[in-house]
């Protein structure tokens, strides 16, 4: 077997495991709810040692956020395909609806995921303060994502005021999106961002 054929193995197994911690993790909280749950019964029920949940994730509040990172790493993929100028609050919102276009079309349904997480967010405590200290270091992460892919060395106070519009923009519409069923999520979102629009134009 060549060499890339068995690394490509062996991130997909990791990629598996990984789901699968963050799948029994998510049945429990939504079961008995994150501060009634431990690392010990969510390695029980994913099959794997406490060590090899260790190996994954840092904390149990940090399973409930692969969708998160799921989300930042095709935001990623997108901004890096993005033509390197200056980006206005239209164009990050193009790059997200786009985003959340390939996350619906992603077969590891992330979108699944997410609303379930959203779920557990309106009701959680623990994993609503794990999920906000995570996306402000998301919008520190994509500061510097900006000034690379406006070819700066550095973003203004104006851009990283737009980056926070865009994320509770964003929290917004998952939210939303969350508790309609089976509604379209860039709709929802594009919906969201025109209510942004209505509220600063008040």
């Amino acid at each position: 077997m060549a060499v890339t054929a068995k690394s490509d193995l062996r991130e997909r197994r990791r990629l598996a495991t990984q789901a699968e911690i963050e799948d029994a993790a998510l049945d429990l909280f939504e079961r008995q709810g994150c501060g009634h749950t431990t690392v010990l019964e969510i390695a029980r029920a994913a099959g794997v040692s406490q060590s090899t949940f260790f190996r994954y994730f840092a904390t149990k509040e940090d399973t409930a956020l692969g969708s998160h990172r799921a989300f930042e790493s095709a935001f990623v993929a997108r901004l890096g395909d993005a033509e390197a100028r200056p980006l206005n609050l239209r164009d990050i919102e193009e790059v997200i609806a786009a985003t959340l276009g390939d996350l619906s079309t992603d077969g590891a349904d992330v979108l699944g995921r997410i609303r379930r997480v959203r779920g557990l967010l309106m009701r959680d405590t623990a994993l609503r303060s794990a999920a906000l200290g995570w996306e402000a270091g998301q919008c520190q992460r994509f500061l510097g994502l900006l000034a690379d892919a406006t070819g700066t060395e550095s973003v203004d106070q104006r851009v990283r005021m737009m980056l926070e519009t865009v994320s509770v923009t964003l929290r917004v519409a998952f939210d939303e999106w969350a508790s309609e069923g089976d509604a379209d999520l860039v709709e929802v979102y594009r919906t969201t961002c025109a209510w942004l629009r209505d509220v600063v134009s008040d």
